[in-house]
């Protein structure tokens, strides 16, 4: 529970010097298991590699990684996903700016007031503002088109279209979580808008590596 708390602050808050210590701890910890180790390396590859400060802390913690039992081929998945999903590979979305502070007081009182188990569900998938976007009728038509079924149809204030089903395929897969958030979507719009959800495959942490390391070798 306590590194899944920390996957979720890495994912969700921007606090560089914090989390570097705390994640060179887990690294060192013999009490973290080794594909937590890894996730949580390639996890900060991710948030931090643009950062000033970063640039030596990246091979620091990779060999961090090794000393805690990281076997060397699963480490490359570190310069791996920074390939396959880097700041110059992705598109704009995946981090939100929240802000050291902010972020910070704002998960206390979150969690504080609605209880600990926020701490684990704070993250959105940027499916979301996708959806969220096609829903109030701001996505273009150029890149989200959509099909009218004749009269009746709602119109945002703008008069563009809102649709009433949102189809969703994932090529490469759809994971847990974003299957879960469509499914509260869903619940909270009921008989406003239906979103179907679907992927090539479904996916978790295991197969997602799986896959990229088959990628490596392409």
């Amino acid at each position: 529970m306590d590194v899944s708390a920390f996957e979720q602050d890495l994912a969700c808050v921007d606090n560089h010097a914090e989390h570097l210590r705390e994640l060179m701890k887990k690294l060192n910890s013999s009490s973290v298991k080794i594909p937590d180790k890894l996730r949580l390396g390639m996890l900060y590859a991710l948030r931090y590699e643009n950062i000033p400060t970063s640039n030596n802390a990246i091979p620091a913690v990779k060999e961090a990684m090794k000393r805690g039992g990281v076997p060397s081929d699963s480490v490359a998945l570190v310069d791996a996903i920074l390939r396959y999903a880097g700041s110059k590979r992705r598109g704009p979305g995946l981090y939100g700016t929240n802000t050291d502070v902010t972020s910070k007081l704002m998960k206390s009182f979150m969690s504080s007031v609605q209880g600990v188990s926020n701490v684990y569900s704070q993250h959105s998938p940027v499916l979301m503002d996708t959806v969220e976007g096609a829903f109030k009728g701001k996505l273009r038509g150029e890149t989200h088109p959509l099909l009218l079924s004749g009269g009746g149809t709602s119109v945002n204030v703008e008069g563009m279209p809102l649709p009433q089903e949102i189809l969703v395929f994932m090529v490469g897969g759809v994971t847990y979580e974003e299957s879960t958030k469509i499914g509260l979507y869903n619940e909270a719009n009921a008989g406003k808008v239906r979103i179907i959800l679907g992927g090539s495959t479904v996916h978790n942490s295991s197969s997602f590596l799986e896959e990229l390391k088959q990628m490596q070798h392409l």
